[in-house]
């Protein structure tokens, strides 16, 4: 009985030394943290006022090397907070939208899960689940929502 434990654990050994390594990258990972600020004009999002939008960020882009299995090729992730301050009241609304985000191998936003701000023709969306995407950025339209979602313009006029 010894001896074949023995010669086990001598081939698994042997077996463990030889044996290729896996050879994938580690990802790529670059930080994002800079202040974003912009103005969306009246008419375009918000019908009646200019709608001004602070971005307070400090995430991670995160791409991922070689074939791990699924169609995700990076991610994002991290803090996202803002602040929307209606530029004719003065009425302002902060939060935290820290999604993720999920994009495919041709850097096209696929996915993205968790709260999202969404600006579109008429309307600022603060968006809780889960929203598909069809576009390429920074052109990207949600194109199905399912979970929660407020109309930020309503909020901000009241």
């Amino acid at each position: 009985m010894r001896r074949a434990v023995a010669a086990l654990t001598c081939t698994a050994a042997l077996l463990l030394l030889v044996a290729p390594s896996a050879s994938a990258d580690p990802p790529f990972q670059v930080r994002i943290s800079d202040p974003a600020s912009l103005v969306l004009p009246a008419g375009e999002f918000c019908d009646d006022f200019d709608v001004q939008v602070d971005v307070e960020q400090k995430f991670k882009f995160i791409a991922f090397s070689g074939d791990r299995g699924t169609w995700i090729s990076a991610m994002t992730v991290g803090k996202i907070k803002v602040v929307l301050t209606n530029l004719e009241s003065g009425d302002s609304i902060a939060l935290s939208i820290p999604g993720p985000g999920f994009i495919d191998v041709d850097g096209n936003l696929l996915v993205g899960t968790g709260p999202w701000l969404i600006f579109i023709p008429g309307e600022v969306l603060f968006v809780t689940g889960y929203i598909t995407f069809t576009g390429t950025p920074p052109q990207v339209e949600p194109v199905e929502i399912r979970g929660h979602s407020v109309d930020l313009c309503d909020v901000l006029a009241a």
